[in-house]
């Protein structure tokens, strides 16, 4: 067995070779760190690809974009207004008419026969009544005379507003055929473009028919309605208080060109409690081209001036970013000599798909600072930048 004094010199052996192994890391740890860092050669990160933009004082236009609907200044359903069988059309589908054209006839015969008897019936009570008034003629002479009894003068003269009652009756009966009869001759109420004819020659007509004889609709002017919401109901104010309107364009897409321009002419008289918006309708000026450019029904992008800010400061849309203390933008400052990313807090008071308007502050942004439009996600405050040549933005 091996004796006390051999496992105490084993146990110290150990103990100090456990000693030399630390002496020798903690040796060793400063040399390693001092090596990495001359590896590294203290080089910083390297800058952030940055664009940027301008900030501009400028008069900036206000408007808002919204989608709205072209309509007709007036459309009507033609219809016949009695029961009969058509037997003309007079229009070509897509048409341009003008008012009072005859658009289309009904057969007429069995009205005229009627105008006529009436007419007939009519005569032969005037010549009834021509007579009865020469007798009553008579009759007052003879009793001025004491001839005839005052009684035989009031009865005849009773005969007369008899007559005269008759003939009246007859004369309206006379109208009233007439009027059926002009009712064979379809027209057009007012001047515009028809569209599909909707029934042909040969089909009885009736009042009760839904779809009529054939659309019309009056395409100049054209009007445009739309819905903007009642967070922008101050511009809708500053809009409607125009005196000749506040002008709209209409595009068939965003940002598209303009086919048309108008004025604003009307809102309606309460906010829609289903979306939260008001309905306004515009006005848009007759197009000198003969050709159709908008058609009713037409679902288009509709642009509102609202007013102006003079002196606006603005920068681009694309530089304004969010964070939790509020809305702010990078702004690229010379620190040491280099550009460096500033976090800058902004107060916008209007904004666009394309511009947004700050209020100045005294410690925010300047004219002709330098702002960044992309490569926002990489910055952290005081981070190096590399301005990247980026396109020049549109003016407003």
């Amino acid at each position: 067995m091996p004796s006390l004094t051999s496992h105490r010199w084993r146990v110290a052996g150990a103990i100090a070779a456990f000693a030399c192994l630390g002496l020798g890391a903690a040796f060793l740890w400063p040399q390693s760190t001092s090596m990495a860092q001359k590896a590294a050669g203290g080089k910083a990160p390297p800058p952030v690809p940055v664009k940027v933009a301008t900030v501009r004082v400028q008069d900036q236009a206000l408007s808002l974009s919204a989608v709205g609907q072209v309509q007709a200044a007036r459309q009507a359903v033609v219809k016949s207004r009695i029961d009969g069988l058509l037997t003309e059309v007079n229009f070509t589908e897509g048409q341009q008419v003008r008012q009072g054209q005859v658009l289309a006839r009904l057969d007429d015969r069995s009205l005229r026969a009627q105008v006529a008897q009436v007419e007939a019936e009519l005569r032969r009570l005037q010549a009834q009544l021509a007579l009865a008034q020469l007798d009553l003629q008579r009759y007052q002479d003879l009793a001025a005379q004491s001839a005839v009894s005052t009684q035989q003068r009031d009865q005849q003269q009773a005969q007369v507003a008899q007559l005269q009652a008759q003939v009246q009756s007859q004369q309206a009966s006379l109208r009233q055929i007439q009027t059926q009869l002009s009712y064979t001759v379809i027209t057009a109420p007012f001047s515009g473009r028809v569209g599909l004819r909707l029934v042909d020659v040969g089909n009885i007509v009736r009042p009760l028919d839904a779809q009529g004889i054939v659309t019309l609709a009056q395409t100049e002017p054209l009007m445009v309605v739309f819905s903007v919401p009642q967070t922008r109901l101050s511009d809708v104010r500053e809009a409607i208080a125009q005196p000749q309107g506040a002008a709209v364009s209409v595009a068939e897409r965003e940002g598209g060109p303009a086919l048309a321009k108008g004025r604003l002419r009307s809102a309606d008289n309460a906010v829609d409690a289903g979306t939260g918006s008001l309905k306004l309708k515009a006005e848009l000026a007759p197009s000198q081209e003969r050709g159709a450019r908008l058609w009713p029904g037409q679902f288009v992008t509709v642009q509102l001036d609202t007013g102006a800010i003079a002196g606006a400061l603005t920068v681009p849309a694309t530089a304004v970013q969010r964070g939790l203390k509020g809305p702010f933008v990078w702004r690229v400052a010379k620190a040491d000599g280099s550009p460096q990313a500033q976090m800058v807090p902004v107060q916008p008071r209007w904004q666009s798909d394309t511009w947004v308007v700050v209020a100045p502050h005294a410690d925010g942004l300047k004219p002709g600072d330098q702002v960044v439009v992309d490569g926002q996600s990489r910055l952290k405050p005081k981070a190096m930048v590399k301005v990247l040549t980026a396109p020049s933005a549109r003016q407003p």
